[in-house]
């Protein structure tokens, strides 16, 4: 046979239908065995969760993986895997553990002296108390605000709440570990007027926490200033504005006679003590600048220079009585 130039635009050799039949039934043949193979000694597939975990993240308790756990994003030790801090924690996507009052204990509504936490018992809620929820990019801080215990405190926070002040995205600018969290520069500059200069500064409250180097801690060992406790940063009398701070361990020496940091409230339930725990405070004290934040907020370039700085995304009222 003369060889022919259309010969090779064949790509691979005709074969007969007999031989092509015959190769599809060895190949599912072959297919058949091979997914025999992969299933169980109990008959259930084996699921590649590599590519399964990305499609739909499987919950490591659900695997099997014989108690071992794995990390996601921040930890305890604060080695906080953030990167633009745009993106919540896998603990919140099924949404907090407080919904509301029934949540919570008797000694978390109306606390009182005790063994471990509050160095003196609060002041009586004479007044309403709420609940806020607020979300960060490691979790939820549930807060009961109450009045009673400093009724300009309370009220300020209240009404950056319900104006939707913390849904600008406000950095926690100034952490230290064992020590507190300042955050409250709004994350777009615009929110900060209605706070700044003399006029919008607040009347301090009376402190209603003992005072003095002598009161630092009970003779139960119990610290002046409670982890969670919240209050505001100032630098002065009547100083206080839109900044807060509150307490990641409990401390001795706050609380002591600054007339900005009497509390107002405190965060409660487990959920919020594990956020506390896990946010960044590796910045410490060289953090991003009050006078940035004021002029930039929560900006792109805040961002790139602070890659693991957390944030507050929203904060919101969820029960009030």
């Amino acid at each position: 046979n003369q060889y022919r130039d259309e010969d090779t635009l064949l790509p691979f050799p005709i074969v007969s239908v007999t031989t092509f039949l015959f190769i599809i039934v060895l190949a599912a043949a072959l297919s058949a065995l091979y997914i025999g193979a992969r299933r169980n000694p109990h008959g259930v597939n084996v699921i590649d969760l590599s590519l399964a975990s990305r499609l739909h993240p499987v919950p490591m308790e659900e695997v099997g993986s014989g108690g071992s756990t794995v990390g996601h994003g921040n930890s305890s030790g604060n080695t906080n895997g953030n990167t633009n801090g745009d993106t919540n924690g896998d603990n919140q996507k099924d949404g907090p553990t407080i919904r509301s009052f029934q949540d919570l204990t008797p000694a978390e509504l109306h606390p009182q002296a005790g063994p471990h936490r509050h160095i003196v018992t609060p002041p009586a809620d004479t007044k309403p108390i709420t609940l806020v929820t607020c979300t960060t990019t490691v979790g939820y801080l549930h807060i009961v605000v109450h009045p009673s215990w400093a009724p300009h405190g309370a009220g300020r926070f209240l009404t950056m709440v319900e104006s939707k002040y913390f849904s600008t995205k406000v950095a926690l600018m100034r952490c230290m570990k064992n020590f507190l969290c300042q955050f409250g520069i709004a994350g777009d500059p615009s929110y900060n007027k209605p706070y700044n200069g003399k006029a919008h500064l607040l009347e301090d409250d009376p402190n209603w926490l003992p005072e003095g180097p002598t009161h630092r801690k009970n003779e139960l060992g119990v610290k002046r200033f409670g982890k969670g406790y919240m209050a505001y940063a100032g630098s002065g009398q009547n100083s206080r504005s839109n900044q807060f701070i509150v307490a990641l361990a409990d401390h001795e020496r706050l609380g002591g006679g600054s007339p900005w940091e009497v509390p107002w409230g405190e965060v409660v339930g487990k959920e919020s003590f594990d956020t506390l725990d896990k946010i960044y405070t590796g910045y410490g004290e060289k953090g991003p600048s009050q006078p940035r934040l004021s002029k930039e907020g929560s900006s792109e370039g805040v961002a790139k220079d602070f890659p693991k700085l957390d944030y507050v995304l929203g904060c919101d009222v969820i029960d009030s009585r």
